[in-house]
């Protein structure tokens, strides 16, 4: 068991590390893409509209494919004021209660996300913006990081309960 847990725990991990070097990879786009828009700009040349919409559809895709991973190795951000002074038991009870709540809430939003994204798939849903995007692949960016938050939530449930540290 507990080698199929650590395979399983390898793939996802890849998977949140290819998917934050995605995240990585729109954020450096955004910036070539404003450079050149600003030094276009000055040049006389017309503004481009579709780089304000880009970047704001990338900042989207940043945030759900980053998350996972910075949940994963634990640099999120965490109020731990009182959760490093406490030591034992209370310990162990407020990590499976943090876990418990992130993972109910991720699976939540990444099932409604996914309903979501049908509906907009089925019903050829678009952004009412310049390019006219389809909505459901915008949309996409949440159920698909909602999921992996809540199967790293869960796999904090399991390290809890088996009396790893996290």
């Amino acid at each position: 068991m507990d080698q199929i847990l650590t395979q399983i725990r390898r793939v996802i991990s890849g998977l949140n590390l290819m998917l934050a070097i995605i995240g990585a990879a729109l954020l450096f786009m955004i910036a070539v893409i404003i450079c050149l828009e600003v030094t276009l700009r000055a040049f006389g040349f017309a503004s481009q509209l579709w780089v304000i919409e880009v970047s704001e559809y990338s900042l989207l895709f940043i945030t759900f494919l980053g998350a996972p991973y910075l949940l994963e190795k634990n640099m999120h951000v965490v109020l731990d004021l009182i959760y490093d002074k406490l030591t034992g038991g209370p310990r162990l009870l407020l990590q499976i209660l943090n876990a418990s709540i992130g993972f109910a809430l991720c699976a939540v939003l990444a099932v409604v996300g996914v309903s979501v994204v049908i509906e907009q798939f089925e019903l050829g849903v678009r952004q009412v913006t310049v390019m006219r995007p389809q909505s459901w692949w915008i949309t996409a960016a949440l159920p698909l990081g909602m999921g992996l938050m809540a199967v790293q939530f869960f796999d904090q449930i399991v390290r809890s309960f088996r009396g790893e540290r996290l």
